[in-house]
């Protein structure tokens, strides 16, 4: 059967894929849309055979349309939500629907071969996903600059870090899946530069959970990189320009934080892809401060980072490298 289908996981609500699926169909390719948070309300058909260790079957995607697995040549894998069974039943019910959906699409990932990934979700999720120690380590095995980090909730540690780092470091969440309040709404825990009096002042919270802590590295730009298969598109963040962003970008201040296309160095793209390759990641958003005096420093790498923003305030051709990406099969 001729490969000729790129399966697109993802959940109903994504918005950056409607805009890759279009660019597809004008590439005459055959996307094929599967929404995983609703697949079990909409009672999607999932078939899957192994017979003789060889893995067969078909799924039905959004539009209803049913696509052979041996048909697929690309999998992009985009942000899905959780399976979710949302109409009235008995919660053990609802709970056993849901496992069974999920563990079906699990087997479908894993058993899945000869393939492109746009990334499998056994490295993007279940490996790399928030574990940011992990991420420096295989940063620095492909030469990259790492900041000197500390996780823990010892008071005593985090205060000695802190105080061979300048007197003032960064802090972040291990994994930041909780929200604090600012005015009334939910926004992200951002990173926090701390001073040494702070910590002491705060000394018996610290043991409640582990946090990340970070040497603070000066800045001159921001870097926001956007890594698709081969390709490297990077946009500067003057995140320096504003006090709300000079500790952490995501405080957006369009106004005004330039944000512009910025040419790497070759051995820093290299590095990058090389960090890529030990991740067994075809795409990944990735975040770098390039320091006043030249360095360029690696913070993490988010496996399906957001990149729509970037995309308009730049024009980097983010999603039509995913596209041609997905339409080569790596």
């Amino acid at each position: 059967m001729r490969k000729n289908r790129i399966l697109i996981v993802t959940d109903k609500d994504e918005p950056s894929v409607a805009r890759v699926i279009d660019l597809l169909q004008k590439m005459n390719e055959l996307p094929c849309r599967l929404d995983v948070g609703t697949i079990a309300d909409l009672q999607s058909k999932i078939h899957l055979c192994m017979k003789d260790g060889v893995f067969t079957g078909h799924i039905q995607c959004a539009d209803n349309t049913e696509v052979e697995m041996d048909a697929v040549k690309s999998v992009w894998v985009r942000r899905p939500q959780a399976v979710s069974v949302s109409e009235t039943r008995e919660a053990i019910e609802k709970q056993f629907i849901e496992d069974e959906f999920t563990s079906s699409l699990w087997s479908l990932y894993t058993c899945l071969d000869s393939v492109y990934w746009m990334n499998h979700p056994l490295h993007a999720r279940h490996l790399l996903e928030h574990n940011k120690l992990f991420q420096l380590k295989l940063a620095v095995s492909a030469d990259l600059i790492i900041p000197d980090t500390l996780v823990t909730n010892d008071a005593v540690k985090l205060i000695a870090f802190c105080e061979r780092h300048g007197k003032s470091i960064a802090v972040k969440a291990v994994r930041s899946r909780i929200f604090q309040e600012d005015g009334g709404s939910a926004t992200g825990i951002y990173t926090n530069k701390v001073s040494l009096d702070y910590l002491k002042t705060h000394a018996d919270d610290i043991g409640v959970a582990p946090i990340m802590a970070q040497e603070y590295i000066p800045k001159k730009l921001e870097l926001r990189i956007t890594i698709i298969g081969q390709d490297v598109l990077t946009c500067a963040i003057h995140s320096q320009d504003s006090e709300r962003t000079k500790d952490d970008w995501r405080r957006y201040d369009f106004e005004n934080v330039k944000h512009e296309r910025y040419k790497l160095p070759d051995n820093v793209i290299l590095q990058l892809l090389e960090f890529m390759r030990k991740c067994h990641l075809s795409f990944g958003a990735v975040d770098m401060i390039l320091t006043p005096d030249g360095r360029y420093v690696f913070l993490e790498v988010n496996p399906s980072g957001q990149f729509g923003w970037i995309e308009n305030l730049t024009g980097l051709p983010i999603s039509q490298s995913i596209a041609n990406t997905l339409a080569k099969g790596g």
